[in-house]
């Protein structure tokens, strides 16, 4: 009688675990399947939304910014441009004069004026004209 019971319970036990690995494999299944259509469904959408005009659009968008990019490179790199160096603040600060003949502050140096000759402090504040980045870097090179 012993041994029915025993083996009445094992039996019970054991399928109760082959319930709960098949509901696990179950599970796991219905898991892929739901990403898998969650990738559709992205695909999907792209698809529908993302046409070859968009891409056009796009490449246009990107030669635009590229040729920007190149004209702004190519103005800094202008050995013709218009720089003027003043006193600001007790240090020597560029200004570059951008097209509409305005000054932008181009950088901030940290010399301090205090050091310099009476000659040059009057000059700076005056503003000295300078034409070229390298002539810009031998007068900033002189006040060091």
């Amino acid at each position: 009688m012993w041994k029915k019971i025993f083996l009445s319970v094992g039996i019970i036990i054991i399928l109760v675990i082959g319930i709960e690995v098949f509901n696990y494999y179950q599970s796991k299944k219905s898991e892929e399947q739901n990403s898998q259509n969650i990738v559709k469904s992205e695909t999907e959408l792209s698809n529908q939304y993302v046409t070859d005009e968009c891409i056009d659009e796009w490449a246009d968008y990107a030669e635009t910014v590229e040729k920007e990019i190149q004209e702004t490179n190519q103005s800094l790199n202008d050995e013709n441009r218009h720089y003027i160096v003043r006193e600001k603040d007790n240090v020597i600060a560029i200004y570059y004069i951008n097209e509409s003949q305005e000054e932008i502050l181009y950088r901030v140096t940290d010399i301090f004026t205090e050091y310099l000759g009476k000659e040059d402090i009057e000059s700076l504040r005056q503003g000295i004209d300078v034409y070229g980045l390298q002539n810009l870097n031998q007068l900033i090179e002189d006040f060091e």
